[in-house]
């Protein structure tokens, strides 16, 4: 098959799309697409970057074949520039389809949905809600719906991220053309994990005979990283660090709070080299996910869930409705209060951890291979 994946966000930002499309383009020819928004100092609207940004281009990433989309940026407050994109995008996208005789298109609200031979919606997030109460962009976040309610009512096949989605596409004010709702949850690739080295970042930071709790996350607006620090120092634990992995909005205050209150004990290590972040994930005796508890992330798939699972860790998490329903063996639920997560890392500390075997389930060979079905409408 020849396939074109339109991403949500640029093709260097860490994302689901990544997994499936390596593992899709040992077998199949794929081919992506990119634009660029993030310009914020004045000096980057004078750099060659920005006017690159104003042409299409391609490039070769490994076997996959990415497609830079022209844009207008920053167009986020501006109806009409937003409308403007989308519709060059579209236009581009319906260039790229011919040109390279794709099959199947999947698609997300960033365009409108192509004309494409088979076309599959890929319904990866609450999108709507995301942006009504953490970017407070109501606008935006009703041009979001109108393209998703488009896809519905268009595409040969829905996949969606979580069995919570799915039932809101079923059960939405424009239900799927077809019926046609397939979860194809996150995956994560276990052999990765089986390759792992436990030690080496203990002993990086000297963490040989600690008790490791981490958070190993884009650090989002919902992600919870303030209430897991101050849940870290009411556990009041001095045998415990808490390691902090990655970056996002919320790492700065949390390193500030951390400073202010003169919590000795955590360590932030901003993003680490994807080869290298599998160590991070054996490193921990608990993993945490302390995500706040709103209509998007009750319809979350944690791929950390799955990651921490992998490396055979327990997980305190938020009780959000996904997780509940996905029912691992190794998770403690815990409500998003401070008082309720210390007590999570407290009981979670005291447990045995055991690699959970259900996680097999979400091994990416597995999701990729029903993925391929959706994709050749073998399902």
């Amino acid at each position: 098959m020849r396939i074109l994946w339109i991403p949500h966000v640029a093709w260097h930002v860490p994302q689901r799309a990544h997994l499936f499309c390596r593992a899709l383009s040992q077998k199949h020819e794929i081919h992506v697409t990119d634009w660029v928004a993030d310009f914020i100092n004045i000096q980057d609207f004078f750099s060659r970057r920005y006017i690159r940004n104003f042409v299409y281009r391609q490039y070769m990433d490994d076997s996959i074949r990415v497609h830079g989309i022209p844009r207008i940026a920053p167009a986020l407050f501006s109806a009409s520039l937003r409308k403007f994109n989308a519709t060059l995008f579209t236009r581009i996208v319906e260039e790229i389809i011919p040109r390279y005789k794709i099959d199947v298109v999947i698609g997300t609200f960033v365009c409108p949905p192509p004309n494409a031979p088979r076309l599959v919606f890929d319904l990866f997030d609450d999108n709507v809600d995301y942006w009504l109460n953490y970017r407070k962009f109501p606008a935006y976040a009703h041009e979001i719906a109108s393209t998703e309610a488009a896809y519905l009512a268009k595409a040969d096949a829905v996949v969606a991220i979580s069995s919570v989605l799915a039932d809101r596409a079923e059960l939405g004010r424009v239900p799927p053309k077809t019926g046609n709702v397939h979860l194809i949850p996150n995956a994560v690739d276990l052999e990765r994990y089986r390759k792992a080295d436990k030690h080496r970042v203990r002993t990086l930071f000297g963490y040989e005979d600690r008790k490791i709790i981490g958070m190993i996350s884009a650090m989002g607006e919902f992600s919870g990283l303030l209430r897991l620090v101050e849940a870290f120092e009411a556990l009041n634990d001095p045998a415990a660090v808490l390691l902090v992995v990655g970056d996002g909005p919320q790492l700065q205050p949390a390193i500030r709070m951390a400073q202010e209150r003169g919590l000795q004990n955590i360590q932030f290590t901003g993003k680490v080299p994807f080869d290298e972040v599998q160590d991070y994930f054996m490193a921990l005796d608990v993993g945490v996910i302390p995500f706040d508890k709103t209509d998007f992330t009750d319809a979350a798939c944690p791929i950390k869930l799955l990651e921490y699972s992998a490396a055979g860790k327990i997980v305190v998490s938020t009780a959000l409705e996904e997780v509940r329903r996905m029912n691992f063996p190794n998770i403690v639920l815990v409500e998003p209060t401070c008082q309720a997560l210390a007590a999570g890392l407290r009981h979670a500390l005291a447990i045995q951890p055991t690699y959970p075997a259900k996680v097999e389930e979400y091994d990416l060979p597995r999701l990729v291979s029903r993925l391929e079905a959706v994709l050749e409408n073998a399902i």
